[in-house]
């Protein structure tokens, strides 16, 4: 995934270039594109389109053709008979991601690099204060996990994704409590988040504000 920011137009090609060689190396043969549309310079969601991105069709891979920027600054509700917390083992990591590529049904390839590499994406993270996974607890099994990156006055949520079968008790809003309260311990009160038709609801009632919005454009390449 790229999050585009600022991008000088006489460079786009070669970063587009530069993107796909990175993940082709890794095997991808797809990136996503999220692109604000703040994003500068102005309208550079087109000018990707001329490079060969087209909208990101919606599917299972957590992505949609638009999303909505949302802020929060006031403390969400917290949900009663079901905990959320950072995860504290190599086994909790693991396990929660696992409930992830189940619910974006994440492709065999994807699997199959994290599972050769997943200790040493646990290992990376201990030494990353500002990246955390966050794992949700219900009658003793992790049912969800989330992300959140901490910046200088906000946490970036990233994913958010419970089984099936527990879903509607009050999982994935303590997923996002358990981030508020982190972002709060870390003296930054407040929470950002890219959501999309699905999560966008339930922020909707938590109390997250629309700020902005933009495009997924998907690059598929050999």
């Amino acid at each position: 995934m790229v999050f585009v920011r600022r991008l000088d137009e006489e460079n786009l090609a070669e970063l587009v270039a530069e993107v796909r060689s990175l993940l082709g190396t890794e095997g991808f043969t797809r990136a996503a594109w999220v692109v604000s549309e703040s994003a500068e310079p102005e309208g550079i969601a087109a000018r990707l389109r001329d490079h060969g991105l087209v909208a990101w069709e919606r599917d299972a891979e957590g992505f949609e053709p638009r999303f909505r920027s949302m802020a929060l600054a006031t403390e969400p509700a917290a949900p009663s008979g079901v905990t959320a917390r950072q995860v504290e083992t190599l086994e909790e990591f693991v396990t929660a991601a696992r409930v992830g590529q189940e619910a974006f049904d994440m492709s065999e390839h994807d699997r199959r690099v994290f599972e050769e590499r997943q200790s040493e994406y646990w290992e990376w993270q201990q030494r990353y204060p500002d990246f955390k996974t966050f794992g949700v607890f219900l009658e003793g099994e992790i049912v969800g996990n989330a992300s959140v990156i901490f910046g200088r006055t906000a946490g970036y949520m990233i994913g958010g994704s419970v089984r099936s079968d527990r879903r509607g008790r009050g999982a994935y809003r303590a997923l996002v409590r358990a981030r508020w309260d982190a972002a709060v311990a870390r003296g930054t009160p407040a929470l950002t988040v890219s959501a999309g038709a699905m999560s966008g609801p339930v922020l909707d009632r938590l109390g997250f504000t629309t700020v902005g919005a933009g495009d997924v454009l998907s690059d598929r390449f050999s």
